[in-house]
């Protein structure tokens, strides 16, 4: 079971790398348009001041909640990116059947990722793998840290 979990996170790892590069594009994009905005709103009330009190208000608070978007898109593409490698090296771990505290801490990472991958997205496919990843990482872990004890 350990192998098959180790297979798991690595590919589990892979999606993550490709999620981290959307997030972190998604989110640079994101707040560089927040900042786009909000240039174009005081270009627009130095040249004719057309812009009532109410609309320049609904105007920052939409670039003010653009920003806050990206900024936590671009903090989930770090925390993928970093469960990438952690991921791997949770899996190499479980191969060779030790440093199971490790291992089981690559797998409620994986679990997180996905948990927070769904609440900022949906549930897809993708998801179904980490979160199968991360049980049969930790049940994995568990299994051959006790059998390292009983010895």
């Amino acid at each position: 079971m350990r192998i098959a979990a180790g297979v798991l996170l690595i590919i589990a790892a892979v999606f993550n790398l490709f999620a981290s590069l959307g997030y972190l594009g998604g989110g640079a994009a994101t707040a560089g348009l927040s900042g786009l905005s909000e240039t174009s709103i005081e270009s627009s009330m130095l040249e004719d001041g057309s812009m009532t009190a109410e609309e320049m208000a609904a105007a920052e608070e939409f670039s003010s909640n653009m920003k806050g978007a990206g900024g936590i898109l671009l903090a989930m593409g770090v925390f993928l990116l970093v469960s990438v490698g952690i991921l791997i090296a949770g899996a190499v771990f479980l191969f060779q059947a030790k440093k199971a505290k490790f291992a089981m801490g690559a797998g409620v990472m994986a679990l997180l990722a996905e948990v927070f991958g769904i609440l900022i997205t949906s549930f897809g496919i993708m998801n179904a793998v980490g979160l199968v990843a991360g049980v049969l990482t930790i049940i994995a872990a568990n299994s051959y840290s006790n059998k390292v004890a009983e010895r």
